[in-house]
């Protein structure tokens, strides 16, 4: 971030020349050379990226072997994807390549969070989210004295570090009568008050716990959210989190601010109404439906060997 800043005077944080510059310029300048060196030794028959990651479908096309992209946002705007694709042909160009087939977009985000008139990418393969947990986190819920007040868990995910906006943020819900879980930045701490600094907690072992979720709109926390349930108030900051923050508010399932002082009465107004507990549930219901990452695996393995078939080789 700090070399794209330098090169474009720009903050890449933002979508924008910078953030086509970082994806596409700079992080294939500074990494393909040795990401290049240890695929050639490990010698991959697919590699799987996100789809901002330009270092990866590089490295494919100078190894000759197709590619799957595993998406993480919601939908981008078709000029910022068009940018970002010019500046990765300069890319290939410099190093004489051309692309290798991309074999699958694995799309976690839901039909319903697409945007009015986007139609899905031509190679999607929709999976479904869950909500992230680790088998050996020693993670437990506490109790709180009053446990009948309403339940707000509030992060703001690992790109945001302001740890001024989860304090604030507590401040509002507690003083709107809710007892909080902040999972984030804090060192896990006892219980003070209606709040508990959880540290950073799988949103598996929290988000069942909760009656709202107040956050930055990231990928990874919506989607978690969504796939259990769970009515959001969404404070985006950067990124694609104004674009999911917008398309949460159209399906019912959220409230957006613009000051963490707002989190507590947003919050409450969730409470207070039926509808966003009712979208929410309804939301989970259909992303339940969506493939399980697991059908993916063979998918992928057929078109890798359909491939090679294609190419004359029976090699797997």
């Amino acid at each position: 971030m700090a070399e794209t800043q330098r090169r474009t005077g720009l903050h890449p944080s933002q979508p924008g020349p910078a953030a086509v510059e970082m994806f596409a310029g700079t992080r294939v300048d500074l990494t393909y050379d040795e990401a290049l060196r240890e695929a050639t030794a490990f010698r991959p028959e697919l590699i799987v990226c996100e789809p901002f990651d330009y270092v990866a479908p590089t490295i494919a096309a100078a190894l000759d072997v197709p590619w799957a992209a595993l998406g993480i946002s919601g939908s981008v705007p078709t000029e910022l994807t068009a940018a970002m694709r010019g500046r990765w042909q300069q890319q290939l160009d410099r190093y004489s390549l051309r692309p290798t087939e991309r074999l699958a977009y694995l799309d976690p985000y839901p039909a319903f969070l697409r945007q009015d008139g986007e139609e899905p990418e031509a190679d999607a393969f929709p999976i479904r989210p869950v909500a992230f947990d680790r088998e050996d986190d020693v993670f437990e819920l506490v109790s709180f004295q009053e446990e009948d007040r309403p339940r707000a868990l509030v992060t703001f995910g690992t790109s945001v570090i302001e740890p001024e906006a989860e304090e604030a943020t507590a401040r509002s819900l507690t003083e709107a009568g809710f007892n909080v879980i902040i999972a984030g930045s804090h060192t896990p701490a006892p219980v003070d008050g209606h709040v508990h600094r959880a540290g950073f907690a799988p949103l598996a072992r929290v988000l069942p716990w909760a009656d709202v979720l107040v956050s930055a709109g990231g990928t990874g926390t919506v989607l978690a959210a969504l796939a259990t349930g769970t009515p959001m108030v969404v404070r985006p900051f950067h990124a694609d989190q104004p674009w999911n923050a917008e398309r949460l508010t159209c399906v019912g399932v959220a409230e957006i601010i613009s000051a963490f002082e707002d989190s507590g009465p947003a919050a409450a107004k969730m409470m207070a109404s039926s509808s966003y507990r009712d979208a929410a549930t309804w939301a989970a219901l259909e992303v339940s439906t969506m493939t399980p990452v697991s059908e993916a695996v063979p998918m992928l393995e057929t078109a890798v060997r359909r491939r090679g078939e294609r190419r004359g080789s029976s090699e797997f």
